[in-house]
């Protein structure tokens, strides 16, 4: 499961062949080998060894979660959710059939179901940073902005807490240190907050910077979104200038700042932000449609100084039609902030299969 996370295939592969040459009848093997052709994508081969495995092995939730995961990428909802209550049967003191549960009502829009199987999930493991992550989900679908951001920062919380521990895990003795010696063990191993034991806690911002692991980029994206909601631009653009730093390639996130900027009234940056989404993803409908936009509001508002400037002079220059329109309502030549007529459907891409 590890190797299928990572998308390290050739060590799978190479796994997975040593485990059926070892014992051919173990369901374990062919777990092996249905998680190689998963991270392949080839979902079809992936079920056919899962349900090889769940026949040799019917109490093994890892199988059966696998098997609903890899139905699941092949749009068979009700296959997967028999698997995830197969799971749940065998193995009903684990939080992670109840999860996946409500991972599969929330990618299928059935947010009031994924609401009850994602909160049982979270009564059961309170530190599991994933059930965090998909209530967050849940809450934005909702359209509750709060919500979702509280969710979202307690995700990277629990991930930048637990992974400062383990970093800063240093050997101490227990021997008493000299008395011309003092010695105060630091909070972070890689000094961003050096100090004494009683340091301040971690605050939102802290969460998002010290997040270094790409595989929360997503989450990082929904919460800059999410803070967009929330008309919080500022927010908004430190997570997804953090998300670009941990996935510089995605056009998604340029997207996503140029319109954060473009709300925030930075016309400059928004357009900057915009042409490197164009320069990712040539056909992206959304930048090119914001870009347009960007590029002619900042010639009104350059038509709309011009005309200004010239008349503290006393010259005489006959505006353009767009600079007299924006004339009658002056204080609102730089961009509104109303997004309404900017939405797009899928602006957040999220549950973290």
């Amino acid at each position: 499961a590890t190797l299928t996370a990572l998308g390290h295939k050739r060590p799978l592969f190479r796994l997975a062949h040593a485990l059926v040459d070892a014992d051919s009848k173990s369901p374990i093997a062919w777990y092996a080998v249905g998680c190689y052709y998963f991270a392949c994508g080839k979902y079809k081969k992936a079920q056919e060894h899962y349900w090889r495995s769940t026949r040799l092995d019917p109490r093994s939730a890892d199988c059966w979660i696998a098997y609903g995961c890899a139905c699941a990428a092949r749009d068979e909802n009700d296959q997967a959710n028999v698997c995830f209550r197969a799971a749940q049967r065998w193995h009903s003191g684990s939080h992670y059939p109840m999860l996946y549960m409500g991972m599969e009502h929330l990618r299928t829009n059935n947010v009031p179901l994924a609401g009850h199987f994602l909160k049982s999930a979270r009564s059961m493991e309170k530190n599991e940073p994933l059930c965090c992550n998909e209530l967050g989900v849940w809450a934005y679908r909702r359209k509750e902005w709060s919500e979702a951001i509280r969710w979202f920062v307690l995700t990277l919380r629990l991930y930048v807490e637990s992974d400062v521990a383990g970093k800063s895990s240093l050997s101490w003795d227990d021997k008493e240190p000299r008395e011309d010696t003092k010695v105060a063990k630091p909070r972070f191993e890689f000094g961003q907050r050096q100090g004494r034991e009683a340091a301040a806690p971690l605050s939102d911002r802290d969460c998002v910077e010290f997040c270094q692991e790409a595989f929360w980029e997503p989450t990082i994206f929904n919460l800059g979104q999410s803070y967009r909601k929330a008309r919080r631009f500022e927010d908004a653009i430190l997570c997804f200038r953090s998300c670009l730093a941990l996935c510089p390639e995605q056009a998604m996130s340029y997207s996503a700042l140029g319109f954060a900027y473009h709300l925030s009234g930075n016309l400059d940056a928004a357009i900057e932000s915009y042409h490197q989404a164009l320069s990712l993803k040539p056909d992206d409908p959304f930048a090119t449609e914001m870009l347009n936009r960007a590029m002619l509001e900042s010639l009104e508002l350059g038509s709309l100084l011009l005309n200004e400037e010239s008349g503290r002079v006393g010259l005489s220059l006959s505006p353009p039609a767009s600079a007299s329109r924006m004339r009658s309502d002056r204080g609102q030549h730089s961009f509104s902030g109303d997004e309404s007529n900017f939405s797009v459907d899928s602006d957040v891409d999220m549950s973290m299969t």
